[in-house]
């Protein structure tokens, strides 16, 4: 939310991983605070207000509301457009992207420190295993992606230690229905298999240089990310067009912006980080803290709305 103070909740989000990257949340908070900002903690966001087709704030789980000049959305476009607001019709460019774009499923992650010996010195710090044939690259923990940081940057883990970040495909489907003992065993079953499959291929004896892991799944993502069925992102339901096919920050409601994943460019940290820093510098021109040109801005925004329907 933006006003003559910066309110930022903390669960009006989906989110991105920043494994291995020192970005520091304490550092980010301590920054917008600085700036003269507030931060509201545990504030589950549950609706963005709407006054005279304009977002004016958000109200909270807890029935407290916050009321601003702007109103910026990090939820995912299906979750803010279906979820927090609420008796608003759908609009145009809205209906659009979703005739286009899918959500994609979502996916299990596994965090491990290991010991720094298990890996030999020449590791690389990203791998890709699929161990069969590209037909089961989209099944459910068919393929299997791997990201080492540590490798880069040996300072984010203890003197001795790896950081390993697996991830893989897996969907919802595939946890719901399980009691608490149940869902705790498949998740141990379901880690130990990709173990298996990572002491197979790139490193004998991975399982025994473990001294930490934690395994999240779709349930884990869809509940702290606060995101649709814990998806991973947008994907094209068919070949896309470029990018530009996706939605940019603004919307079709006044006072509304969105940034993440679900805007252009799309998914991954630096898209993401490009989101943002796209979005920021809309909202600055839109409320004159930036200059801009308003025939030009107008112009620019009419052809790219254009270029979205050939998408």
């Amino acid at each position: 939310m933006l006003d003559t103070r910066f309110y930022v909740t903390d669960t009006l989000v989906g989110s991105t991983t920043l494994l291995g990257c020192r970005w520091d949340c304490k550092s980010l908070a301590k920054g917008l605070v600085d700036q003269g900002s507030e931060i509201v903690y545990k504030a589950n966001v549950t609706g963005i207000i709407i006054e005279q087709g304009k977002a004016v704030g958000v109200r909270l789980a807890d029935g407290r509301e916050f009321f601003a000049k702007t109103i910026i959305s990090n939820a995912t476009r299906w979750d803010t457009f279906g979820k927090l607001l609420k008796g608003v019709p759908l609009p145009k460019e809205e209906e659009n992207f979703q005739k286009v774009y899918v959500k994609a499923p979502s996916f299990l992650s596994i965090h491990m420190g290991v010991k720094a010996e298990i890996l030999p010195p020449d590791t690389d710090c990203h791998h890709f295993v699929l161990e069969s044939n590209w037909s089961e690259l989209e099944d459910s923990y068919g393929s299997i992606f791997l990201s080492i940081p540590t490798v880069l940057d040996s300072s984010l883990a203890p003197e001795g230690r790896h950081i390993l970040h697996i991830f893989t495909t897996s969907s919802m489907g595939d946890w719901e229905g399980l009691s608490r003992v149940e869902y705790e065993a498949k998740k141990q079953l379901v880690a130990d298999e990709i173990i298996s499959r990572l002491e197979n291929k790139l490193f004998p004896g991975l399982r025994s240089s473990i001294d930490f892991i934690e395994v999240g799944t779709p349930k884990t993502h869809r509940r702290y990310l606060a995101r649709d069925k814990g998806t991973y992102g947008p994907m094209p339901r068919g070949t896309p067009k470029g990018l530009l096919g996706m939605p940019f920050n603004t919307t079709g409601i006044a006072g509304l912006y969105c940034v993440g994943d679900s805007c252009f460019p799309g998914q991954g940290v630096i898209a993401v980080a490009f989101s943002g820093v796209m979005c920021a510098h809309r909202v600055a021109a839109d409320i004159g803290l930036e200059k801009k040109s308003p025939v030009l801005d107008s112009m620019l925004l009419r052809l790219l709305g254009w270029i979205r329907t050939m998408a």
